[in-house]
């Protein structure tokens, strides 16, 4: 099964230097812009469940999906990534400039230890955290994962339905 595992992880590594794309290296030349960075490559598009590149990482954003923070960090795993962990202002300005403006669920999450904001992809604490003013504000004392809400994060129910965005990196 291990073989099989590493031979698969190596054609995928094939694959994707066989497959043309274009990427963003370097995130500042769209952080005072309006610019929308995708793949425009139709073909490869059709053939990866993370159709937009920015640097090393690639993102799904599921826009016709709304489900709670539990069945969106398994589909992300399902499509062989995670949940979005930003890792720093300048990434979640470009996320924000090609996602449409609405509620998408995050990696970030107080389920271990209350207020404590951990990442599901790392199980380390979150490296960027950008609230809403008043927020993480634990509002009926059950908000226990983060959701990119517009511009900022918001601590909601983990049980409420919303779109996500899964992230995965170049291995």
């Amino acid at each position: 099964m291990a073989n099989r595992l590493t031979f698969l992880l190596m054609l995928l590594q094939l694959w994707h230097f066989a497959m043309p794309s274009q990427s963003v290296n370097d995130l500042s030349q769209f952080a005072d812009s309006n610019r929308t960075v995708f793949n425009l490559d139709a073909l490869t598009e059709t053939q990866t469940n993370f159709p937009i590149q920015i640097g090393k990482k690639f993102y799904h954003v599921e826009t016709k999906l709304e489900v709670n923070w539990h069945q969106a960090a398994h589909n992300c795993r399902q499509l062989g990534g995670h949940l979005i962990n930003f890792e720093s202002s300048q990434e979640m300005d470009v996320i924000l400039s090609i996602v449409p403006s609405a509620r998408y669920w995050t990696s970030g999450n107080c389920l271990a230890k209350d207020r404590v904001w951990i990442s599901i992809a790392t199980g380390e604490a979150m490296p960027y955290l950008r609230w809403h003013a008043g927020e993480p504000n634990n509002a009926g004392g059950a908000e226990l994962c983060i959701e990119l809400k517009r511009t900022a994060f918001n601590d909601d129910r983990c049980a409420i339905a919303i779109n996500y965005i899964c992230e995965a990196k170049i291995l």
